[in-house]
Parts: structure tokens; sequence; C-alpha cells
């Protein structure tokens, strides 16, 4: 079987937590980062948590973006 896509998952720590809690920012670059991969969005939908954090997702015709922040 050929592989036509690869699964990432990374884990960080030591991040600006304001960037992580900023959910207009993240929604940014996850767009950007869809853009770059040459990827065809088809829909994207982010929530916030309080008191601190966002997840998201971007589906993509090829597949899907998603992360989980906890800045705490």
């Amino acid at each position: 079987m050929k592989a036509s896509a690869r699964h990432l998952l990374a884990e960080y720590s030591s991040c600006n937590s304001g960037f992580l809690n900023d959910i207009d920012y993240i929604k940014e670059l996850m767009h950007a980062a869809a853009e770059a991969a040459r990827a065809t969005v088809v829909s994207s939908v982010f929530h916030p948590f309080t008191p601190q954090g966002v997840s998201g997702v971007v589906v993509i015709e090829e597949s899907h973006l998603s992360i989980h922040t906890w800045p705490e």
C-alpha cells in the first residue's frame, strides 16, 4: 500500500501562553498552514475555553488539521 499523506503529532512545552490563548492568532496560523500545504479548506471551527485554552479544527479535502492548547 502506498501512503499518500503523513500524520504528525507534535507536543510542545514552555510556549508563549499569550499566543496559545489567542483564538484569532491560532485560527490565522492554522489557515496559513493549510494554505502553505496547498490544501483545500472545506470548513473550520475554533472554540475558546475558560479560563484559557483553544481547540480547533480545519477540515481540508485531503484530511484535517487540529489543535488543542493548554496555556496553564
